[in-house]
């Protein structure tokens, strides 16, 4: 589009008259800025277009009404009009747009074909050349911030009429006279904010990270379109056995207290506890005692065990089961702009979130080994609350953290639920898992590569961490604390990706502060170049307060947070890099029938065609193991049979013909 001051003037309404004569206009130009109005936020669903905005670089914008109130029919386009209008969308080059995906899947309700399409998502732009510190990145917050808040007033204004009226849980109620304008402000602030922003990306030099973030957001919208399948079934049995194990702790609750109470209440729980002799180390902003997860968590008693197992049962079910009992296909929404470092986030559902454990609905009395995992978890809970876990638990209580599993759920086992077992194949498709092999400890390790380094990263099946151990530590494997000094390693390598302090490390690792501290120095002074790469960013931050990651992503940060620059960029290259494989596979896969659904981590899950597992899979595998940056990776397949929370390793040696498929797919 072409960068030019223009001054905006709003055609209130597109009619019949007109349409035309508009639409002639529109054919003459290959770019155009998009926002649609709707009935409801389910594109999938029942949920449709209203009202269509288009901007055009000369500063004109027009809305076309199409499906408002029967009531306000003699406003609204005739259907055949809406089919032309999609028609002549469908031959320009460009689209842009606000959070683009959304507006496209109506669109492409409507017969839209965004293939060869440039899109350009202006929400994705202002990620990009924002500061670290910026959070909100809804359209009028962004207005608010760039323009001013009079700049905004039209969608307050505008928002005010829908809530008074009721219309605005349906604008299709509202009559286009209103919906109009104020979608036509939606389409000229996005044209201004891309005008404004796209010099920034030339300047700031970040031409081939945003190149990329567009051909993403093709790769998105057909993973977000295709959707995951779902057993709402197992949705229904799985709830089942929830409440009755609920009920179980219910009782038991009741039990060692010696009455009822609400087990939802904080102040009720508290009251009970109080009775039993039992005050919580964990106070509320207000200095009254916190009765939360961080304070349950430390109380040396079970039935504050059974208390968070209760209500941890009761958010599984209402969180990832009760909303699937009616479904078959769920569609979450990628937002490649949700987070600073780069790396996709997804919500309504947020797949990121979905517990990886199983979880036992019996009684297991833990080994010894299974309570210092235990043990780790509570730590990591209350730090994560910002709290310094240092109580004593008796194994009677840490037991009833036993309901937490691991990975290894089985299909067959009776007493356990996985949130993961929910989604599985379609008919005639095979889930297949592709996981980078501890992929941020080499992106870390690349940034400041050496001929020792080069060595590590080029062995095959290396662990990285006991390697780390062994240089930094002198521990061999066959030595009695080479486990701890593992531990130790693993545990410095992610505090210095992360960014933590000397405090939190100790907490990690179990030692005073000060300890901690030498370990980390021991791990420097041995990882030869780690400490010359993590002080080399804060001086950089500190010194011009921007630091840029591999693919030329730009990080604005305060200097109080350069600390923080290896995490954005260490996450931000193995993100970017995670978005340059996603696209070669999806090139890859363009004639083909099978397909990307999911993206967590630096994990994604295909749905292979059965004919095409043997050809397709392997080559996945090739394709994320290359990369333009020449990282040295390896990438773990396994089959997810029959859902994705079981995994068998798949042995691309040994499946060489379908037959053999029979070792590792359950057919029935």
């Amino acid at each position: 589009p072409s960068r030019v001051t223009i001054t905006f003037r709003r055609v209130m309404l597109v009619t019949a008259k007109v349409f035309d004569e508009t639409l002639d206009k529109l054919k003459a130009h290959p770019a155009w800025t998009v926002d649609v109005e709707t009935n409801g936020l389910d594109w999938f669903g029942k949920n449709q277009i209203c009202g269509i905005g288009v901007g055009l670089d000369t500063g004109e914008t027009f809305y076309f009404p199409f499906r408002h109130f029967p009531s306000l029919e003699s406003q609204n386009l005739f259907p055949p009009q809406l089919f032309q209008l999609i028609q002549v969308m469908n031959k320009c080059t460009t689209l842009i747009g606000y959070n683009i995906k959304f507006d496209l899947h109506f669109l492409e309700k409507e017969g839209l074909s965004i293939k060869g399409k440039e899109l350009i998502d202006v929400i994705v732009l202002v990620r990009l050349t924002e500061p670290a510190d910026v959070r909100e990145f809804s359209l009028t917050t962004t207005i608010k911030r760039l323009y001013g808040d009079e700049a905004a007033e039209y969608d307050i204004s505008t928002k005010k009429i829908l809530r008074k009226n009721k219309w605005h849980k349906d604008f299709s109620q509202a009559p286009p006279t209103i919906l109009g304008p104020y979608c036509e402000k939606d389409v000229e602030y996005t044209w201004r904010i891309c005008q404004d922003r796209l010099p920034q990306i030339e300047k700031t030099k970040q031409t081939r990270v945003f190149e990329l973030e567009k051909e993403l957001t093709h790769v998105l919208f057909d993973m977000e379109k295709r959707g995951l399948s779902v057993d709402n079934v197992y949705a229904k049995q799985a709830a089942e056995k929830l409440s009755k194990r609920q009920e179980q702790i219910k009782e038991r609750i009741f039990s060692l207290v010696g009455h009822e109470f609400l087990l939802t209440s904080p102040v009720q729980v508290g009251t009970a506890l109080k009775g039993l002799g039992i005050s919580s180390v964990v106070q509320t902003t207000k200095g009254n005692e916190s009765w939360g997860e961080e304070a349950l968590a430390q109380i040396n008693h079970p039935v504050a065990g059974y208390i968070r197992q209760y209500r941890t049962l009761g958010k599984l079910r209402s969180t990832y089961l009760e909303p699937y009992f009616d479904i078959d296909t769920i569609h979450t929404t990628f937002c490649n702009w949700g987070t600073l470092t780069g790396r996709l986030s997804s919500r309504d559902p947020n797949l990121q979130n979905l517990p990886r454990t199983h979880f036992r609905l019996s009684d297991k009395a833990l080994s010894s080994q299974e309570r210092e995992t235990v043990k780790g978890r509570i730590s990591a809970a209350v730090s994560a609350k910002g709290g310094t876990f240092n109580q004593d638990l008796s194994d009677e209580v840490i037991d009833t953290w036993g309901f937490i599993g691991d990975e290894s759920f089985n299909e067959e086992e009776e007493s356990q639920v996985s949130i993961r077992r929910l989604f599985v194949a379609r008919p005639g498709y095979t889930l297949v898992g592709f996981d980078y092999s501890q992929m941020e400890v080499r992106v870390f390790l690349d940034y400041f590569r050496n001929a020792e380094i080069d060595v590590l990263l080029k062995k095959e099946n290396v662990d990285f961490h006991g390697e780390a151990a062994t240089l930094a530590f002198n521990v061999q494997k066959d030595d009695p604390e080479y486990k701890y000094y593992r531990q130790m390693a693993k545990a410095i390598t992610f505090g210095t990706i992360y960014g933590i302090g000397a405090r939190k490390l100790g907490i990690q690792l179990g030692v005073p502060m000060g300890q901690a501290t030498e370990y980390k120095k021991k791990y420097f002074k041995g990882l030869k170049g780690s400490k010359e790469f993590f002080e080399k960013v804060v001086r950089v931050v500190s010194s011009r307060g921007w630091i840029k990651n591999r693919y030329g992503r730009v990080y604005v940060v305060p200097k109080d947070l350069a600390y923080k620059g290896v995490n954005y960029l260490i996450q931000g290259t193995s993100a970017d890099l995670m978005s340059e494989r996603m696209i070669e596979v999806a090139k890859y896969l363009a004639d083909k029938e099978s397909n990307i659904l999911v993206q967590v981590h630096d994990e994604i899950i295909c749905e292979v065609r059965n004919e095409e597992l043997n050809q397709v899979t392997p080559q996945i595998q090739a394709l994320l193991q290359e990369n333009s940056l020449g990282i040295p990776l390896e990438v773990d397949v396994e089959i997810c049979s029959p859902s994705w929370a079981t995994k068998k390793p798949f042995s691309l040696t040994e499946v060489t013909v379908p037959d053999t498929l029979n070792d590792y797919i359950d057919w029935d």
